[in-house]
């Protein structure tokens, strides 16, 4: 057996292939966005077509377009000159994945998709190829060597062409204004699904919370604040509705406003309209306001606006929502 060194060949594969990627995203233009519009017209589903390793990135392409919102379906190029064109319908677009872009089973399916008058699109590492010219629109996903190093083994042109997708996926995504609940509704059995499917209700904190009345002077909140170990104090009305809150924050911008605290009423520095989300909402939306608003803590509220709970940041980590 021939004596290499390992670590120096998996970092020098690492780096081609990272550097092949970096030239890729060079090269994204108005193409890509053409692809998008495409996809986001099409009424149907996103076909994706390949064989051999180009058969493994369609297939895995596909499954990521699905889970993010984008309908899709591999088909294996073979099996489809063998009666599964019929999955194939007028209302559907094509992309074909294919690094030299004259692969024989895919150039044998183009007069069947011709006829369909569907919309084709090409990832290949060959604009210049039958498929490239053929296509209605071509991304490129060539590169100027594999990492392997007789060349043959497809490597970098493999996670090009996944990147590309990937790209296609989330701009998508990002378009159709997708949310963590979508995702959820896709992956209810998977752990991520079960997580993501857990509302604020589920969640939040219903006993034991630091209330207080309005009228209280700071310093008496202060000292709740200490007890209840949350680093905030709610303010409800008779009615149980909200009327503020006073955090640890709340209070380091009083002291730093040099105010006396001993004689302070607790209703002059409290937050008075704080950030509120309904207890139906899923959990991992809860998560997104706070890390957007930059805070630990949630008020969740009833549908008649009464105080429902407290969600905090712990407990949706302790929960498995990050």
């Amino acid at each position: 057996m021939k004596k290499v060194n390992k670590l120096s060949i998996a970092k020098k594969v690492i780096k081609e292939e990272s550097l092949a990627l970096s030239k890729t995203a060079s090269k994204i233009d108005q193409n890509f966005e053409k692809v998008c519009d495409i996809i986001l017209a099409t009424k149907g589903k996103i076909i994706t077509v390949g064989l051999g390793k180009s058969g493994h990135v369609a297939k895995k392409a596909s499954a990521t377009f699905s889970s993010t919102g984008s309908p899709s379906i591999f088909l294996h190029a073979s099996e489809a000159l063998h009666g599964d064109m019929g999955l194939v319908t007028k209302s559907d677009i094509v992309i074909f994945y294919s690094n030299s872009g004259e692969t024989k089973e895919l150039l044998l399916l183009l007069p069947l998709l011709k006829l369909l008058k569907i919309p084709l699109i090409t990832i290949t590492g060959n604009k210049k190829s039958i498929l490239g010219k053929t296509s209605d629109v071509v991304l490129d996903s060539s590169v100027n060597s594999e990492a392997c190093p007789l060349g043959l083994t497809p490597t970098s042109s493999v996670i090009t062409a996944i990147a590309i997708s990937d790209a296609l996926a989330i701009t998508l995504l990002e378009c159709r204004g997708f949310t963590s609940r979508d995702f959820a509704k896709s992956h209810p059995q998977g752990d991520l699904g079960k997580r993501l499917l857990k509302k604020c209700e589920d969640i939040m904190i219903t006993k034991k919370l630091p209330f207080i009345t309005k009228d209280m002077l700071v310093i008496k909140a202060v000292d709740l604040i200490t007890k209840f170990n949350f680093g905030i104090v709610i303010i409800l009305n008779k009615e149980k509705k909200l009327l503020g809150i006073f955090t640890d924050g709340d209070l380091r911008r009083t002291i730093k406003d040099q105010i006396n605290l001993t004689t302070l009423n607790l209703y002059k520095v409290m937050t008075k309209k704080p950030i509120t989300v309904s207890r139906n909402i899923m959990a991992a939306e809860a998560l997104n306001i706070m890390e957007k608003n930059e805070i630990t803590s949630l008020m969740v509220i009833n549908n008649d606006k009464t105080f429902a709970g407290l969600l905090t940041l712990n407990e949706l980590l302790r929960n498995g929502i990050e």
